[in-house]
């Protein structure tokens, strides 16, 4: 399965804070920074596991919710954080992922845990050897069969009374008609 990176631009609005929360990192950019495209057939469940939550603030971040920026043909089935060091799951046109994803991670993935209710505690050292992080993965099924897609990943959490918005670079178009982008 092959995933193809493009740049297209998007945005992003909520009534929560969106940038400047301690899980944005300095390479925070706009939604649509990046395009993932995955080969699936309507009905298909699909793995979206190429992103990272990381704590840089000084405070226990709570996730709240994860969901969907502009679907349209895609429903969120599941949302999960593997704990890793540095190997994230990646994209993948089954959810469970093939053997394939998951033997890169298994550890991780025999550690995952849902996403919303997590509480993420400070992560200020990235470069040591130690240094842990979470890879944030979405379960999509496609429900369209033309034009599916999303423009990105929301998790909205809170520090203490302080609500935040986080969203991913990388949009996904999903390729109904034929077997590669």
């Amino acid at each position: 399965m092959a995933v193809a990176l493009s740049t297209v631009l998007g945005c992003s609005a909520s009534s929560a804070r969106a940038g400047g929360g301690p899980l944005d990192g300095k390479d925070w950019e706009k939604v649509g920074a990046a395009q993932a495209c995955i080969p699936a057939k309507p009905g298909a469940t699909l793995t979206f596991g190429g992103d990272e939550l990381h704590n840089y603030g000084h405070e226990d971040v709570i996730v709240d919710k994860v969901s969907l920026l502009r679907p349209k043909g895609l429903r969120l089935v599941d949302a999960i954080v593997l704990p890793t060091r540095s190997t994230f799951l990646g994209y993948d046109n089954h959810y469970p992922p093939s053997k394939f994803f998951i033997d890169g991670v298994r550890s991780a993935w025999n550690h995952r845990r849902p996403a919303a209710g997590m509480t993420i505690a400070p992560q200020p050292d990235t470069t040591s050897d130690t240094a842990r992080t979470h890879n944030l993965v979405v379960a999509l099924r496609v429900t369209g069969d033309t034009k599916v897609g999303m423009a990105a990943v929301l998790v909205d959490y809170h520090v203490g009374g302080t609500k935040y918005r986080w969203h991913n670079i990388t949009s996904l178009v999903v390729e109904t008609k034929k077997a590669a982008c």
